[in-house]
């Protein structure tokens, strides 16, 4: 099944199921309600889905937390870094940090590039939502924006990704069942692609991640409580973004600038676009 928050040709807020090329209206006035088990029943109205204008799935998280499961993404940042090595403590455990639920904006809505940034950068991700048992109740594509010269800096005390980050993640366009996709081992056996004004510029396995979703799921869990519309965040596919891109031989540095038009998609999770102003 595909879920969706959109708003009906009146400017209403609902939540929804796509039936095709139709949003079957439900009774769940938020997609958090629905995600706690409440108004799974059709409210008796649907919509053309040409007619209906989606946000993200979950418009207001309770939390966003943000993985770093893709080994050949963390090996370059770490040489990017000046340093040789993979830490150790990242084969013990997955690694994640807290985001801005805040920060979230969905299919087709602007990102604006933040003041005093000159490298601005998509990531290419995949997230996984919590339902009411505490489990994936759905994936979803996202996109981590990045402002790399202002989360360098601040990261070089010691803390952080912050200001680097917490101006925009991109959700969308639709939350996806796991029955609906294929799964091998915990992982999403699709290949997700990242465009930049129609030219293709990365497609990625998105199942060659280190750590399973169950395990992103378990350490997330681990000492607290996962509340439903938690996100998870898979973290940037390998070579998914413009910071690994750029390192690649013969390759002319680039980073996004206003009037881009980035998108990223993956079968059955659909495409995300955002422009960038």
């Amino acid at each position: 099944m595909r879920l969706v928050t959109f708003r009906d040709p009146h400017g209403a807020q609902r939540v929804g199921r796509l039936d095709g090329e139709r949003v079957v209206e439900l009774a769940a006035h938020t997609m958090l309600d629905y995600l706690r088990g409440e108004g799974h029943a059709p409210a008796g109205r649907d919509h053309a889905l040409a007619d209906v204008f989606l946000q993200a799935p979950v418009t207001t998280p309770p939390s966003v937390r943000d993985f770093f499961a893709y080994e050949g993404h963390v090996a370059t940042g770490q040489r990017l870094r000046g340093l040789d090595a993979i830490p150790d403590a990242w084969y013990e455990a997955p690694v994640f940090y807290f985001s801005n639920p805040a920060g979230i904006v969905g299919p087709r809505d602007a990102v604006r590039r933040p003041a005093g940034c000159e490298l601005l950068d998509f990531e290419l991700e995949i997230a996984a939502v919590i339902g009411e048992d505490a489990e994936i109740a759905g994936y979803t594509l996202l996109n981590d924006w990045s402002a790399r010269d202002i989360q360098g800096r601040e990261m070089s005390v010691g803390l952080g990704p912050a200001k680097g980050k917490d101006f925009a993640t991109s959700l969308g366009p639709w939350l996806v069942t796991p029955d609906e996709l294929p799964i091998e081992d915990g992982r999403l056996a699709l290949t997700a692609k990242v465009e930049v004004n129609g030219e293709v510029l990365s497609e990625s396995d998105a199942g060659a991640m280190h750590w399973s979703w169950p395990q992103l799921v378990a350490q997330a869990a681990r000492e607290t409580e996962l509340r439903p519309g938690d996100v998870l965040g898979s973290g940037t596919l390998n070579r998914g973004c413009l910071l690994e891109l750029n390192t690649e031989d013969g390759a002319t540095p680039r980073w996004l600038q206003p009037g881009d038009l980035v998108t990223i998609s993956a079968p059955g999770l659909g495409e995300l676009t955002n422009p960038i102003v």
